[in-house]
């Protein structure tokens, strides 16, 4: 084994060698040296993740730079010997810029070859880095890149920051794998590297980068915050490598994000998943439908509900005067910062910053956290939906609330709920629009009444699915939000809903069809979200397996999808997949969308379209089971 070693080794240190003569110096690089920005780097023997770890750097470290190749630097370390270095973990060092300069605020930018999504990507970017302007055209800002080249970014994802800044202006920073486990590329839900030092029991901080050994199971969270659903769970003996600590939360990197645990002895245990069958240990109270308000803060009155809040998911979030790209913008947020949401519009939310002001900001690059309701209240299951001045339709609308908002029960009258508003006010709401908790739900029409359905969100635990090309989304978590949504509606419509997973866990093909089977189902829905090579590639796709009820139902459901979400039209088909091919159940595979493509990307991950889409399943399954009906079965 040791000979085996040595060769690897001395294969290495070579390739080394005639890298560094093969690929020459860029200038971006090797006109002075680089400075370490994270703690604890991994210096390796060769330009990959798979080469040996020879050292360990902390920050602020100032290194010379030797050669270049690909996202790697070759660079002389304090004691004389050489090594690799990842270049988005570092900058150079007193680079000034004499113009403006762009930094991106998401991660994993793409950088285009022209000013516009069709043209190809060369290369990404992550926020960090400041990239001089070279020219625009329109809103497309071409930058000046590592080895004197250039290229194109969307100018409405970038922060321009002045002439002469000092300090991080460099070119550099592309984007790539993890170097060490101690500052991945941060992902939506993540939280920058930059973060302060976790601070151990004890009161004395830690480098950055330390390991942990769990002596607790905690469950895992994408933001700091036990409001959201778990994404996984740890367990007792598991080794972490700790990044950050924020108010007792600890993040730490899993399955290619950056996520979140409490410290033990805080929060435990998840709230479970609306619907998910795990009992409430205390369930709320059904409110009788005398006409008399629900209980409140003993005022008098009905209380009104807490305000929606919500944490920035990237660095250098615009905070915008208008809900558009094209609005003035009055400042930039930090990655991890909470606000308090005053409005919604579409995709855009206006909401007050920590110190007081105002703006809007775009929903795909926020976490929404609804407020904790301990009584009788409802979800609205609809964007734009109507809240009138009276119980009927003949009574004028005073405002529109949006999908997944959750608003207080004052009491029922017919099929409508009186509710409180955000502002303290009342307002009526049609029953068969909402998901009423502590109440029974309104039903119009009983196509749905007793039906099982298994909902079936693809992928989950380590299982992600596909990658998202712009935005790195999970499709793992795309296709459960979207599976929540359609759970939520079809349980109103009277539909017992059974889901193959209601949190982040992985299950086996077989597994996803045994729940159709053991439960009986009269029919299973598999969600999913698409991906080509192509990245002008886009639309929806419906899959069955078995002409009859199957392609009847996909055929349905496409036709919904496509009319509700305005995606484009790709028509049901054939498809040889196991949970359609191996169940005995009518059964579908619904491809929303491709996260492959740029602008699909984006309205997957937006609530409001992916509400769309589970209205469009809802009411292709509802037709499917209306025509079941006049047939006789």
């Amino acid at each position: 084994m040791s000979t085996v070693f040595q060769r690897q080794k001395l294969l290495r240190t070579i390739l080394a060698a005639v890298c560094a003569v093969l690929f020459p110096v860029s200038a971006a690089w090797a006109d002075g040296s680089v400075q370490v920005t994270v703690d604890n780097l991994n210096v390796r023997s060769g330009p990959s993740l798979q080469d040996q770890v020879l050292t360990t750097l902390p920050a602020k470290s100032v290194l010379p730079v030797l050669a270049e190749q690909g996202e790697w630097l070759n660079v002389r370390l304090p004691d004389g010997r050489t090594g690799w270095v990842a270049n988005w973990l570092v900058k150079p060092v007193a680079q000034q810029s004499a113009g403006p300069q762009a930094e991106s605020q998401t991660t994993n930018l793409n950088v285009r070859s022209g000013p516009g999504q069709t043209f190809p990507v060369i290369q990404t970017i992550n926020p960090g880095t400041r990239y001089p302007i070279v020219q625009r055209s329109g809103q497309w800002l071409q930058i000046q890149l590592p080895s004197q080249k250039k290229g194109w970014v969307a100018g409405w994802l970038v922060t321009e920051h002045p002439a002469a800044s000092q300090g991080t202006a460099a070119p550099g920073g592309v984007s790539g794998g993890q170097a060490n486990g101690s500052a991945p590329a941060t992902p939506p839900g993540g939280q920058a590297t930059g973060s302060a030092p976790v601070t151990p029991p004890g009161g004395q901080p830690n480098q950055q980068g330390r390991e942990l050994i769990l002596d607790y199971a905690p469950y895992v969270y994408p933001a700091p915050d036990a409001a959201q659903p778990a994404i996984g769970q740890l367990h007792d003996g598991e080794i972490i490598t700790v990044l950050a600590e924020q108010n007792g939360w600890i993040q730490f990197p899993y399955g290619g994000v950056n996520a979140w645990i409490p410290k033990q002895g805080t929060v435990q245990t998840p709230l479970p998943a609306a619907g998910s069958g795990q009992p409430n240990p205390n369930p709320p109270q059904p409110v009788p439908d005398t006409g008399a308000p629900a209980p409140d803060s003993g005022s008098g009155q009905p209380q009104a509900p807490a305000k929606r809040t919500a944490t920035v998911q990237t660095d250098g979030l615009n905070l915008r005067g208008q809900a558009s790209t094209t609005s003035p913008v009055l400042g930039t947020l930090k990655l991890g910062t909470t606000l308090t949401i005053l409005e919604q519009q579409g995709d855009w939310y206006r909401v007050q910053t920590p110190d007081g002001k105002t703006g809007w900001v775009a929903g795909w690059l926020i976490s929404v956290q609804e407020p904790a309701m301990s009584g009788p209240h409802v979800t609205i299951l609809n964007p734009d939906t109507n809240i009138r001045s009276g119980p009927g339709t003949q009574y004028g609308i005073v405002r529109r609330v949006q999908t997944g908002e959750k608003y207080a029960i004052v009491k029922k009258e017919g099929d409508w709920f009186q509710i409180t508003l955000r502002d303290g006010s009342t307002g009526y709401v049609a029953g068969w629009l909402v998901a009423p908790v502590g109440m029974p739900p309104v039903i119009k029409g009983n196509e749905l009444v007793g039906k099982v359905i298994v909902v079936d969100p693809g992928h989950g635990g380590n299982d992600t699915g596909a990658t998202g090309s712009s935005f790195s989304t999970l499709e793992k978590t795309v296709n459960l939000q979207v599976g929540l949504l359609l759970k939520n509606k079809l349980e109103a419509a009277g539909a017992k809903v059974i889901m193959t997973r209601s949190d982040d866990r992985k299950l086996t093909l077989q597994q996803r069809v045994d729940i159709a089977v053991q439960n009986n189902a009269d029919i299973f829905v598999s969600i999913h979200h698409n991906t080509h090579p192509n990245t002008l590639t886009n639309g929806t796709i419906v899959f069955y397996y078995n002409k009859g009820n199957s392609s009847k139902l996909a055929s349905l459901v496409q036709s919904e999808i496509v009319k509700a979400t305005s995606y484009k039209d790709l028509q049901s088909r054939f498809g040889n997949y196991y949970v359609l091919r191996e169940n005995p159940v009518p059964s579908i595979l619904a491809e929303i969308g491709f996260l492959s493509n740029y602008n699909e990307e984006i309205r997957l991950r937006s609530e409001k379209q992916q509400d769309l889409a589970a209205e469009g399943l809802y009411k292709g399954i509802l037709q499917y089971f209306a025509s079941q009906n006049v047939q006789g079965g």
